[in-house]
């Protein structure tokens, strides 16, 4: 949409007043058929997130934490300290209202261990409203949103407090299982060479 209204805007006139509406008609269409033409974004359009959360056994955490940042990968966490819910009369609120101004900030104790490590550590709460993330640990291969959302379902999850190869290896079946009938589905072949990726990176490893 963004790119779109910047098209119509350098094919606009300053005076508009003076088109008929079949003419602004065809100024619109121009400006959609400018858009269409314009180089995509090189972004990567799947991602494969840790969903945890700081009331997993802190063993569990640590070994995720440890392979999640060899793969590559950050541990994901919903929020820290309390979330503010909304009244039904409210309007509703922000992330930063709904969790607090600098909360994060203020609760970086809670994630030293992980961060002693170096392990990468991310704060997300829309990924686990997305996804209706109501269990962790989670190991997901999800849609990337280049603006408003189009996608709220995983392509492939893995449950369980599991090592992160083994969750990889499961993604892995499952992807390769789904692609005997969806041979022509890019995004799993996308998802099936990122899994192959993650899984080198971590080696041997159980």
């Amino acid at each position: 949409m963004k790119r779109f209204l910047m098209a119509l805007a350098f094919l606009l006139p300053l005076n508009t007043s003076a088109l008929t509406p079949g003419e602004v008609q065809a100024i619109v269409q121009q400006a959609q058929e400018s858009v269409q033409t314009l180089p995509q974004t090189q972004e990567e359009d799947i991602a494969i997130a840790v969903a945890v959360s700081l009331s997993m056994p802190r063993a569990s955490l640590l070994k995720l934490g440890q392979d999640a940042r060899d793969a590559g990968l950050a541990l994901t966490f919903r929020g820290v300290g309390t979330e503010i819910q909304n009244r039904p009369d409210e309007k509703p609120r922000t992330i930063a209202q709904r969790y607090g101004k600098g909360l994060f900030a203020r609760h970086m104790e809670d994630f030293k261990f992980l961060t002693d490590t170096s392990a990468n550590v991310q704060i997300d709460p829309v990924l686990f409203a997305r996804h209706g993330i109501t269990d962790v640990p989670r190991v997901m291969v999800v849609p990337v949103c280049r603006s408003a959302c189009e996608y709220s379902q995983a392509i492939l999850v893995a449950r369980g407090d599991v090592s992160l190869r083994y969750a990889l290896d499961a993604l892995f079946k499952d992807v390769t299982n789904r692609l005997k009938t969806e041979t022509e589905n890019k995004q799993l072949l996308k998802a099936k060479t990122l899994i192959e990726e993650k899984l080198l990176l971590l080696g041997d490893r159980e």
